[in-house]
């Protein structure tokens, strides 16, 4: 009877084809463009307020002697923006273990046992993601399922 369930639910009917993956990505990026230009801007307001330079109103000689004289004022800006990458990126989706674009278009994660998977698979998921990348558009050719997904035993439901 259990058996019968877990088939049923893990049917290939519900798997998340090629569109939906691409749109939920398309979200992925437009939710991180978003906070990084909304990040960058406010950090570049902050580095303008915290330089010594002496005339103002020339960014371009201010961008100058910044970067000549104040160098530590770009390093925090782009740690602040990798760290808010970061964040977003991988953070987040691992406690929740969903994307901006996975929640948005209802898809979630189960194992091969139809439960919800762990923090531990998810990141390995998404580590063979980034490994397996290139193979993306050859593993959705004939099935379905990408190789990371079958590799680290999950499936991308809707």
């Amino acid at each position: 009877m259990q058996e019968r369930w877990v088939n049923k639910l893990l049917d290939e009917k519900y798997y998340a084809g090629f569109w939906t993956r691409i749109i939920g990505v398309f979200y992925d990026i437009i939710t991180l463009s978003v906070a990084l230009v909304v990040v960058g801007t406010i950090t570049t307001r902050w580095m303008f307020g915290q330089t010594q330079a002496p005339d103002l109103n020339d960014m371009v000689l201010v961008r100058q002697y910044m970067w000549e004289h104040e160098i530590h004022l770009f390093v925090i800006n782009w740690l602040v923006l990798a760290t808010v990458a970061i964040l977003i990126q991988f953070v987040f989706p691992t406690i929740s273990r969903q994307t901006v674009g996975m929640k948005m278009l209802g898809l979630y994660l189960r194992d091969e046992h139809a439960k919800e998977i762990s923090k531990r698979q998810y990141l390995k998921r998404e580590l063979m993601k980034l490994y397996l990348f290139p193979t993306i558009v050859f593993s959705l050719q004939n099935r379905k399922r990408p190789l990371y997904d079958e590799k680290s035993k999950t499936y991308l439901l809707k």
